[in-house]
């Protein structure tokens, strides 16, 4: 196999394996929502958005902010990534509240 075909086959997987990893993000952001909106009522999207952001405050940014401090990451890369994290989630919120969820 050339490089370049190993390069590709490379990022192949790494998107295959991004796709999976978002789709279980969605749906324990899913799930965890509607325990919210069950406990809290009111606003879907809005209770959607707000269960988002703190389970990525409370997990991902907590847990990222521990990892790189050890690794000794630039805190601009730290910052970058984690930017990128919360707009994820919370564009993933904003579609998950605007569907809604059915309890059927």
């Amino acid at each position: 196999m050339r490089k370049d075909e190993s390069m590709q086959f490379g990022a192949t997987r790494v998107i295959v394996v991004t796709i999976i990893v978002s789709f279980i993000t969605a749906w324990v952001l899913a799930g965890s929502a509607a325990i919210a909106q069950y406990f809290y009522g009111g606003n879907f999207v809005g209770n959607t958005v707000l269960t988002g952001v703190i389970l990525w405050a409370g997990f991902t940014a907590a847990r990222m902010i521990t990892h790189d401090a050890f690794d000794r990451r630039p805190w601009g890369l730290t910052a970058l990534n984690l930017a990128h994290e919360l707009v994820t989630i919370v564009v993933m919120a904003l579609i998950i509240g605007l569907f809604g969820i059915s309890a059927a």
